[in-house]
């Protein structure tokens, strides 16, 4: 029998967690985000798994304009960012202005397994999507062996090579 209690992912805000950055990872918070060639806001923090000890997401602040809603925080996935250290910014996919509205807005402490479900779908790819349609339930045991968690690509500072 369902309740109606809503259950919160287990997910901190980085600059309110214990957890600090290990040497050569990036602290990419206040750098400006990029989606294709057009800026759509800039990083607020990160969201941090405790109980995996790994950043899940970047928490977005976009720029006014980029949806209708004002002062929109949203969440993309830690797999799904590339970063220019040279330039200090992160590159996102190209995301496309309906997939920027239909995002869920970011409220800290309020994320919830749904909420990174729809994350999920709105960004997916077209055959991703299709795939995920069909799927019933996502697995939530194993939601974060995902590409778009990919914790071997989270932002490194790379030394010239």
């Amino acid at each position: 029998m369902n309740n109606h209690q809503i259950i919160y992912s287990n997910l901190q805000e980085l600059s309110i967690s214990n957890y600090t950055l290990t040497e050569g990872e990036a602290d990419i918070t206040g750098w400006p985000v990029k989606s294709g060639d057009n800026r759509i806001g800039k990083v607020h923090d990160l969201l941090f798994d405790p109980e995996a000890n790994t950043v899940r997401y970047a928490i977005v602040t976009l720029d006014e304009g980029t949806t209708m809603v004002e002062d929109k925080k949203v969440l993309i996935p830690i797999g799904l960012i590339d970063l220019d250290t040279s330039a200090k910014e992160i590159q996102t996919p190209d995301f496309h202005h309906e997939q920027l509205e239909a995002m869920p807005r970011y409220i800290i402490g309020e994320v919830t397994p749904e909420m990174e479900d729809n994350i999920r779908v709105v960004i997916g790819s077209p055959a991703a999507l299709k795939l995920e349609e069909e799927t019933v339930e996502i697995d939530r045991q194993n939601f974060y062996r995902h590409h778009h968690f990919d914790k071997n690509i989270f932002p490194q500072e790379r030394g010239d090579s």
